[in-house]
Parts: C-alpha cells; sequence; structure tokens
C-alpha cells in the first residue's frame, strides 16, 4: 500500500482551514456573527456625525446592543441633517427620554452611538425617530478654553495694572499711615515697657480724683 505524503502546500492549506474555521467558532460564540437577528429599528436625526460610519456599535448604559445600519442625508428647511438608521436587539429597550449621543471609544477614536437612559418613561415603539444630542468637538472646546484663559489672563493684568497705578498715586497717604501706625506702636511699647517697671503708677492714676470746675 503507497503511503500517503503531506505537501507543504497541503499543511498550510489545512493550517489556514483550522484558522479560519477558530475565527468563525469565536464570531459566532461572541454574538458577532449570528443567522438569526431578532431586533427592530429606530431613526435617530443628527446635525454632525463627527466620521461615524456604517457598522458602529450602539450602546444602551456602555452595553453592546446593536449596530449603524445605514446612514442618510435629508435636506429640510434649508437644513442639513444627517439620519441614522440603527438596528437594536429585540432586548434591549429604549425610553422615551433617552438621550442618544456619539462617543469616542479608546485611543483609536472609533465612534459608536451611546444611549444613556435613566428615566422612568414608557418604552419607543420601533420605527421611531429621536433626535440626536451634538458631538461635542475635542478641538472646539480646548479653542473655547484657550479663549477663556487668554481673557482671564487680560483681565488679571489689567487689574494689576490697576491696582500698582492706585498705590502709585496714592503713596503719600499710605507712607504717612504706615509712619502712624509705626509711631503708635512704638508709644504703646514704651508705656507697656513702663507700666512693667512700675506698676504702682496704675494705683496712683486710678485713686486720682476728677477735678471740679
Amino acid at each position: 500500500m503507497k503511503k500517503f505524503n503531506f505537501t507543504n502546500e497541503i499543511k498550510v492549506g489545512l493550517f489556514v482551514i483550522a484558522c479560519l474555521a477558530g475565527l468563525l467558532y469565536l464570531a459566532y460564540s461572541t454574538g458577532k456573527l449570528s443567522t438569526k437577528k431578532e431586533g427592530y429599528v429606530i431613526y435617530v436625526a443628527f446635525n454632525d456625525i463627527a466620521g461615524l460610519e456604517e457598522k458602529a456599535p450602539v450602546m444602551l448604559n456602555g452595553l453592546e446592543v446593536g449596530k449603524v445600519d445605514a446612514i442618510n442625508i435629508s435636506y429640510d428647511n434649508n437644513t442639513t441633517a444627517i439620519t441614522l438608521k440603527l438596528w437594536l436587539d429585540a432586548k434591549a429597550k429604549i425610553r422615551e427620554d433617552s438621550i442618544v449621543s456619539i462617543k469616542t471609544l479608546g485611543l483609536m477614536g472609533e465612534k459608536f452611538i451611546q444611549i444613556s437612559s435613566a428615566g422612568n418613561k414608557g418604552f419607543i415603539k420601533p420605527e421611531t425617530v429621536l433626535s440626536g444630542k451634538p458631538y461635542l468637538d475635542i478641538d472646539a472646546l480646548l479653542e473655547q478654553a484657550q479663549m477663556i484663559t487668554k481673557d482671564i489672563s487680560t483681565q488679571v493684568n489689567k487689574l494689576v495694572i490697576n491696582l500698582n497705578s492706585t498705590v502709585e498715586d496714592n503713596k503719600g497717604s499710605v507712607s504717612s499711615i504706615v509712619k502712624n501706625l509705626e509711631a503708635t506702636s512704638k508709644n504703646f511699647e514704651e508705656f507697656s515697657d513702663d507700666i512693667k517697671r512700675h506698676p504702682w503708677k496704675l494705683l496712683i492714676k486710678t485713686k486720682e480724683k476728677p477735678k471740679k470746675e
């Protein structure tokens, strides 16, 4: 009987097939791949989606419950709106007062949809259209912070200049007040020292009667 030999090509092919089978198993076991989709669709309108792409994850209070199924542009009353079609798992219930916003995931900057639901209102129905919260651009926030910092610095410089000018204009008055305080302090020290050395003076002054006119 002739013995079957495994060539390098066959070994490489088997290895690739095994890797693909392992990846398919992991995708299926983690829920990334499913032949059975039980869910519903809602829509969210944004003015700016900040680079969000299709298939981006949708999180409900931090738990992944769906994905961005489609992105469409609409024009109404001279305004441009971007409407996202979100597919959600059937178990994910969205309340009427939920806040829908765009967030950044990790250091790579991947965008995702965050649905924050903490109220006690009823649940929305499929095909409902929600309004998304405006995206907060980090660059715009940093620019605003720099402008505020510059404004504060300018106000502080003006205050310092005014204080210096006030002190300069009243330099004579300030010096006079300081001298008077120093003289008063010196007189008080001399008086205290004299009382310590001659305490009987207090008794004499206490016994003195007021002069009659």
